[in-house]
């Protein structure tokens, strides 16, 4: 369940990134269009793009909410302060928001972040089916 909360919460952060990421594209494409910057906004949140970045950042906060809480029971476990880390970036991400390049650089350290934990998972389930695996032993 632990694995689980905080995939789930790095693929809803994703999410958002991708749709935050989208809507700055829609406005950039609009604004070189020679539309003004507030009807150029109106134009790209018709696509209903910010009720879908409210309920993306809801799921966010109760999954990450719940992901903290689960990494809180399991401290004993590995990598309990990176994915203690990983949480707390991924919640911050919808109240940090700002037009600059300092949150695109936020959004893609959490990539990066997401990506080492999804790294450090594969590679911890590699170790474990190798310990698993019975020894080749000849008999002689």
């Amino acid at each position: 369940m632990n694995k689980f909360l905080n995939i789930t919460v790095g693929g809803l952060g994703l999410l958002y990134v991708l749709n935050d990421t989208y809507f700055r594209l829609l406005v950039k494409f609009y604004l070189h269009r020679g539309y003004s910057s507030a009807n150029a906004e109106k134009i790209a949140n018709s696509t209903n793009i910010f009720s879908i970045i409210i309920i993306l950042t809801i799921l966010l906060v109760i999954f990450g909410v719940l992901a903290v809480i689960s990494n809180m029971v399991y401290f004993m476990r590995g990598n309990f302060i990176f994915k203690l880390f990983l949480n707390c970036v991924a919640m911050s991400m919808p109240f940090l928001y700002v037009r600059n390049i300092w949150f695109s650089i936020y959004e893609l350290f959490f990539c990066g972040i997401f990506i080492y934990y999804i790294w450090s998972l594969k590679k911890s389930t590699l170790n474990n089916s190798r310990r698993l695996l019975p020894q080749n032993r000849v008999i002689k």
